[in-house]
């Protein structure tokens, strides 16, 4: 099974994103394919295959791990892209505030992941909410208004941290929550 570790969003900053998203698939490439909002979610860390025993020892490294923060929110200001707004392959929401917070989330499970077996991921990690993947290298016309940081300035509460199952179908991938531990 394929499995990842990830932050969740509050379900009234999921409605707000929504509507800003509405706003995008109007404007933007008809061939992008738009996530669904109940799969956004702040990726941490992605774990790749795993068997039923591998599951078990991470759900019980999770129990133990403890994370606190003072943040009250994250804040999410500008759309950006991966690799870069000309060739985008991911369109997604920067966090500008609390990206630290979720930074030091990522180190904290990588180096109890790494105590598990996986192997550390040295990328560069950018705090970010996927909205839509470019898979057919569609060009992408983003107008003015999208990359205006006040076009989407939406805050949200960091609820919990989980671990999900990837189930991928041709519709889409499913992911189902295997394991939630609220953030402190």
């Amino acid at each position: 099974m394929r499995l990842f570790i990830a932050v969740n969003i509050s379900e009234r900053s999921r409605e707000l994103i929504a509507r800003k998203v509405k706003l995008l698939k109007k404007e933007l490439n008809p061939k992008l394919k738009w996530i669904k909002k109940e799969n956004w979610h702040l990726t941490l860390k992605f774990l790749g295959e795993c068997t039923e025993e591998q599951k078990e020892e991470i759900i019980e490294k999770l129990e133990e791990i403890e994370i606190r923060t003072s943040l009250e929110y994250i804040q999410f200001n500008s759309l950006n892209a991966f690799p870069n707004l000309k060739e985008p392959r991911v369109i997604f929401l920067e966090v500008v505030k609390g990206s630290e917070f979720l930074e030091q989330c990522k180190e904290i499970i990588e180096r109890e992941m790494i105590k598990l077996g996986f192997k550390r991921d040295d990328r560069e990690f950018t705090a970010h909410l996927s909205l839509a993947r470019n898979k057919k290298s569609a060009s992408i016309d983003f107008k003015d208004i999208f990359l205006d940081k006040n076009f989407i300035n939406i805050y949200s509460k960091l609820n919990t941290i989980s671990l999900y199952q990837s189930k991928l179908h041709p519709a889409g991938p499913e992911y189902i929550e295997l394991f939630s531990k609220k953030i402190q």
